[in-house]
């Protein structure tokens, strides 16, 4: 801090703190703390409190119905207009006194019940406020097919993370040890020039691949291994594969880049100097290449472990419902399809725990320090 205060001075410093502070407590800390607080209540659909509340909606509607009658008489019957056989008048008989006193006599009874079900409310919400709120029972909830969906949705972003490493480690050394001025050019604009288009317009291009009369298809289909006349064709949608390919094509650039800045500091005169001695190419990765690189290989696979993690545009776009749901897609269903905030916000924090710990399981494996990282 006294560093900034000597370059930039009091009010510029002044300034950049405030806004950092601003924008980590409004973006980041607020609704991360929001979203925990939300996870450990547990809101409790089928108790009494929830079934009185629709049935105070239910009463309410009623009543507005039986009011609406008693001012503006009883509701025509329109079939008639559509049904010849049945007539106008027959469906629309006008309110008698004895149908008005019956009624008002109803509404009667659906205030004492509504008045009835106010009072059992309050009681029910003052019971609820003296005891404890908070609980863990959103994450106990998650068991048999939730927990499979996360194991799942875990094990294939190891997958993916493990490809993509595979896919980009020989690429990194080929641009950082391997190739002059003009080829790490040639190889940065072609990695560079797909990542330029918007990534849902690349992975609905995705779409062009493996649809039913896609690409794929087209091709199997011109060596004779599959028929569009017949309708012999492979669905892919259904392959858990089509997911790993193009979650492993969205977020390569993600390992690749951090691989190959830590590769471009390392002295290319150690290479070779072991090779001098007779180390087989092999070992000189293992005893040289892959220790100096290590800090770029751990920030590569915590953030492509990361973000297809946390991906649903991917899972969801690709599959077509198909195959079963990613544990992205569950958590988007609490929010937004049963509204359950509580449930939703333990889910989200289930996976945000299982990166922060693969964050830490991938820092104690390549003794790598956050130090390091944040290079």
């Amino acid at each position: 801090m006294k560093s900034l205060f000597e370059i930039y001075g009091w009010p510029l410093t002044t300034l950049f703190s405030a806004c950092v502070a601003l924008w980590l407590t409004v973006l980041i800390v607020a609704p991360q703390f929001f979203m925990a607080e939300l996870s450990l209540r547990f809101e409790d659909r089928g108790d009494r409190l929830t079934k009185i509340v629709n049935d105070l909606d239910v009463l309410y509607r009623e009543k507005g119905t039986k009011e609406f009658d008693l001012a503006n008489g009883p509701a025509c019957n329109t079939m008639g207009m559509v049904n010849p056989v049945m007539t106008n008048e027959s469906s629309c008989t006008p309110f008698g006194e004895e149908d008005r006193l019956r009624v008002e006599q109803q509404v009667h009874e659906i205030e004492d019940r509504i008045q009835s079900l106010l009072v059992e409310e309050q009681n029910l919400k003052e019971i609820k406020a003296q005891q404890f709120p908070y609980s863990i029972r959103n994450y106990t909830a998650m068991t048999g097919l939730h927990a499979w969906t996360l194991t799942k949705t875990v094990a294939f972003s190891l997958i993916v993370t493990l490809i993509a490493l595979a896919a980009c480690y020989p690429v990194a050394y080929a641009v950082a040890l391997r190739s002059g001025p003009v080829k790490t050019g040639i190889l940065f604009t072609a990695l560079f020039i797909p990542y330029a288009v918007n990534e849902l317009m690349r992975i609905y291009a995705w779409l062009t691949v493996f649809d039913l009369h896609g690409l794929l298809n087209t091709l199997l289909a011109i060596i004779g291994m599959a028929s569009f006349a017949s309708d012999e064709l492979i669905v892919w949608y259904r392959f858990p594969g089509t997911v790993l390919v193009v979650l492993v094509y969205t977020y390569i650039l993600f390992m690749v880049f951090p691989i190959y800045n830590t590769m471009a500091t390392l002295d290319p005169n150690q290479v070779e100097a072991a090779r001098d001695l007779g180390a087989k190419t092999w070992r000189i990765h293992w005893r040289i290449i892959i220790p100096h690189t290590k800090p770029g290989i751990a920030v590569g696979c915590i953030m492509t472990f990361m973000l297809a993690a946390g991906s649903f545009s991917v899972p969801h776009i690709i599959t077509r419902g198909l195959q079963p749901k990613w544990f992205t897609q569950l958590i988007y269903d609490k929010f937004f399809e049963s509204s359950n905030w509580n449930l939703g916000s333990a889910y989200s924090f289930t996976l945000l725990l299982i990166c922060i710990l693969f964050i830490f399981a991938v820092m104690a494996s390549f003794g790598v320090k956050l130090r390091q990282l944040a290079r």
